[in-house]
């Protein structure tokens, strides 16, 4: 069993704060993640927002979807009050925003999260952002829409890249992945077992497993000598010698 997993605040700690906020990431800072994973998607007026869903019901109180929404509406709306009334004012932040506050602290896992018809744009809009914070060494890409991850790894030779893996489309990821010169392959929880593990381990790939919040399931990824998990619940993932005080 290992204690040096990686741990990854999946959209930051998700399980305690509002999910792919400001106020989450430095939350999963603070109880000992190692990374930070979130996502990216464009608004109607091609800004560059981080968020998970397509659409704005489930996490603020607006309605319908980020690509047909501008950022003068979004960046209004309240997106902390729906995880708590405590977090009522939490805002969307802006890809730029989280850039300049992580920047530079810890690793950040981008997920691309583009619309149909705009997947070059959010690649690029990206790409420029993590260029002009100079963070290529820190920051590794990831993505469930093979071409932007393709189209990454044209524009930028040098990049870092995890591709993301179903049960149902396991030999397209491995294929992606051989394709793109994958540093890591990030595997749903309920895909890792041993042989698994070996195998990407024998192809040069370390193993990030998501999403683990359950302290079995965590202690048993452990065991199967993943290299990283993402968790709502970094602290749950954080040996306890290493925890900040």
């Amino acid at each position: 069993m290992s204690d040096s997993v990686l741990v990854i605040g999946h959209r930051g700690a998700a399980g305690l704060t509002p999910e792919n906020t400001k106020l989450a990431f430095l939350k999963a800072l603070d109880l000992g993640a190692d990374a930070i994973e979130f996502d990216v998607q464009l608004t109607k007026d091609n800004v560059c927002i981080v968020f998970h869903d397509e659409s704005l019901d489930r996490t603020t109180d607006g309605k319908g979807f980020v690509a047909d929404t501008t950022w003068e509406v979004i960046s209004r709306l309240d997106a902390g009050r729906w995880f708590a009334e405590s977090f009522r004012g939490i805002e969307v932040p802006r890809l730029e925003e989280i850039l300049k506050t992580l920047g530079g602290r810890t690793t950040l896992n981008i997920e691309f999260k583009p619309d149909k018809g705009r997947e070059e744009r959010l690649v690029r809009h990206v790409i420029t952002a993590v260029a002009r914070f100079d963070l290529w060494e820190s920051v590794l890409f990831s993505s469930f829409d093979m071409p932007s991850i393709e189209l990454l790894r044209r524009l930028v030779p040098k990049a870092r890249i995890g591709v993301l893996c179903v049960p149902h489309k396991l030999a397209d990821a491995l294929a992606l992945a051989e394709k793109v010169g994958a540093e890591t392959i990030h595997p749903h929880v309920g895909m890792v077992d041993s042989d698994f593990v070996q195998d990407a381990h024998r192809r040069g790939w370390k193993v990030w497993a998501w999403t683990a919040n359950e302290p079995g399931e965590i202690e048993l990824l452990k065991a199967l000598g993943v290299d990283g998990i993402f968790s709502d619940y970094p602290d749950r993932v954080v040996n306890p010698r290493k925890r900040r005080s």
